[in-house]
């Protein structure tokens, strides 16, 4: 998502530099415990906690580098505050790539 983002700004040569500087800052802001990009909402009865879409960090992200980028984002504050909302440091997962979803522990184990 960032390499495409920066390819669409920058030229060929820059872009490869651009992307993995981005991607740096974005891996700051998420380890910034500061901010909670979080709302709570309330379905079926219960208190769910989603991405608050005013936020404006992720509102500037959206706006200067695109759909992509914001739900490459997004989706990593996601798995932070599910595994980890009080620490927000990143934690490895196993990832099944064409499948776009995480894997199992038979499938991590064979």
């Amino acid at each position: 998502a960032f390499r495409i983002a920066c390819k669409r700004k920058y030229p060929e040569e820059m872009a490869e530099f651009k992307a993995a500087e981005l991607c740096s800052l974005c891996e700051e802001d998420l380890k910034d415990p500061y901010w909670h990009p979080f709302k709570m909402i309330e379905v079926d009865g219960e208190h769910k906690e989603i991405i608050d879409e005013t936020d404006e960090r992720l509102r500037g992200l959206k706006e200067e580098w695109g759909e992509e980028v914001y739900k490459a984002v997004t989706t990593a504050l996601k798995e932070i505050n599910e595994y980890n909302p009080s620490g927000r440091y990143v934690v490895p997962e196993l990832w099944i790539k064409k499948g776009g979803r995480k894997a199992t522990m038979h499938e991590g184990c064979s």
